[in-house]
Order: structure tokens, then C-alpha cells, then sequence
């Protein structure tokens, strides 16, 4: 007898929270060094999303949307 388990992805926009496949997203890094990204992350030394995942739709939307999230202002 043969077992077959198929795994499937799926992530959620950052901006809008609409469910979407890997191959639709597009991942933004607060670095350009992954690896310091990810260390961030886990470290939040800093306020706000090292990475974000982003829509198709989303795509269209003003950049400061993103940067605001990445990036929050300092209260």
C-alpha cells in the first residue's frame, strides 16, 4: 500500500489579509540581507515587520501603506 502527502501552502497578504498561493505573493524585506531580516524578526529590536507578504491587489496600492507598516512611526 502507497501513502501519498501532499502539502499546501498558503499565506495571507500583510495589507489586506486576503488568502493567496505562494506564486502570487511578493515578499518585501526591510534589509537587502535576508538573514538580517529574519534576525529582526525574531530579535524585534525594532517596531514593526522585518518582511511583508503583499497581494496581486495590494500591488496596485500606495507604497506608503507598506512602509508604514514596515516601518510604524515612532510614538
Amino acid at each position: 500500500m502507497v501513502t501519498k502527502t501532499q502539502t499546501t501552502e498558503h499565506l495571507l497578504c500583510d495589507l489586506c489579509g486576503q488568502e493567496m498561493n505562494p506564486e502570487q505573493s511578493v515578499t518585501l524585506y526591510r534589509t537587502d540581507n535576508k538573514i538580517s531580516a529574519a534576525k529582526m524578526a525574531l530579535m524585534r529590536s525594532e517596531p514593526g515587520q522585518a518582511n511583508v507578504d503583499i497581494c496581486p491587489s495590494c500591488r496596485q496600492r500606495p507604497v506608503g501603506e507598506v512602509v508604514a507598516l514596515m516601518y510604524p512611526a515612532q510614538s
